[in-house]
């Protein structure tokens, strides 16, 4: 893995129509580690939004600075998932004094000045529009950072993050050469093959923006040829959901009609240009499947292709990346041992 940058190899710069971005002062190759932060403020999994302002008041006067530069889209959408107290709160100050007076607001709902509640507001919109989910094996479910959250969206990025349990860090990989003066950019959803209104509606509502990235403009050809393979994608990913049971399960034909999907999906990722650990994911699947059904040589060089991306997008001291080396491992002691019983069977 290629070491990480120096600090100015990147800049935090105004964009036009995006706000703030980060961009490469310098060409960045593939699978540099371009940041690693810990959090600068989440939320744990037995935790919702109405304890992100309580959990910010435990911040340093620097941190809170820090998150307090971050922008919120200050849409009433960034209060998804908080109060009904919240809500009305928010209503108040953007749609006036007919909801009730200050002192209606102050008592009913608990705000002691109209300060208080105004920056209770701006910091549960900016953790909405700033927050990375980290999924179910980290120990926080959803984090603000303090430079990583400046990282616009892409649908199609050049980079990716990935939390390390081991370091207590969110860690963000060059997934493709960066060139210099190129936005350094996260897919803020999961990668799972959407199309593209599913994408800019996920976006709009978890983040309150609308998406008009590369992959999502359809008066380009690049948008217009990347939505046709979703479609595609989606319609064989039905397809095989409604053929799941109608065979023996378990069986020969089961596992070639799973393996096939695998396939599908991995030739939409690679036709789009989409790599990271969901790509990797899908290699490791298919080389599962080509294991089971006895494809071994096939088995070897699925997992050495996930490997490959797995070092680039999560590094090699990364626990998912060392339990990718066993397997591949693994596979090639399996390949050197029946070497020579495929010779006597040839001969």
């Amino acid at each position: 893995m290629p070491p990480p940058p120096r600090l100015p190899s990147l800049a935090v710069l105004p964009l036009p129509n995006r706000g703030l971005g980060v961009i490469a002062r310098t060409p960045i190759p593939r699978g540099t580690r371009i940041f690693s932060e810990h959090p600068l403020l989440a939320l744990r999994h037995d935790q919702d939004a109405s304890d992100v302002y309580a959990a910010s008041r435990l911040l340093t006067q620097e941190q809170r600075a820090v998150l307090m530069g971050l922008s919120g889209n200050g849409a009433e959408s960034s209060l998804e998932g908080v109060g009904g107290r919240e809500r009305r709160a928010w209503r108040w100050l953007h749609v006036g004094p007919r909801l009730g007076t200050k002192t209606e607001l102050m008592r009913l709902w608990k705000f002691p000045t109209v300060r208080r509640l105004k920056r209770h507001m701006a910091v549960l919109s900016i953790f909405r529009s700033n927050a990375f989910d980290l999924g179910n094996a980290a120990t926080w479910q959803q984090a603000v950072f303090p430079t990583i959250s400046r990282l616009n969206h892409a649908c199609v990025p050049n980079a990716q993050g990935n939390f390390h349990e081991g370091t207590g860090k969110f860690n963000v990989h060059t997934i493709r050469d960066v060139q210099e003066g190129e936005e350094v950019t996260l897919n803020y959803l999961q990668e799972v093959g959407m199309v593209r209104n599913a994408r800019r509606e996920k976006l709009s509502k978890g983040y309150g923006f609308e998406c008009g990235c590369p992959a999502c403009d359809l008066g380009m050809e690049r948008g217009r040829v990347g939505e046709k393979r979703r479609v595609e994608m989606q319609r064989t990913l039905g397809e095989y959901a409604r053929g799941v049971g109608e065979g023996q399960p378990g069986g020969v034909g089961e596992k070639e009609k799973e393996l096939r999907t695998f396939e599908a999906f991995i030739e939409m990722f690679e036709g789009e240009g989409i790599a990271g650990r969901e790509l990797a994911a899908m290699y490791f699947e298919s080389s599962r499947l080509h294991k089971a059904l006895g494809n071994h040589d096939e088995a070897l060089r699925c997992a050495d292709k996930g490997l490959f991306i797995d070092e680039d997008c999560l590094g090699t001291d990364h626990a998912i990346y060392q339990t990718g080396r066993e397997t591949v491992e693994a596979l090639r002691s399996l390949a050197v041992s029946e070497g020579p019983l495929r010779a006597v069977a040839a001969g």
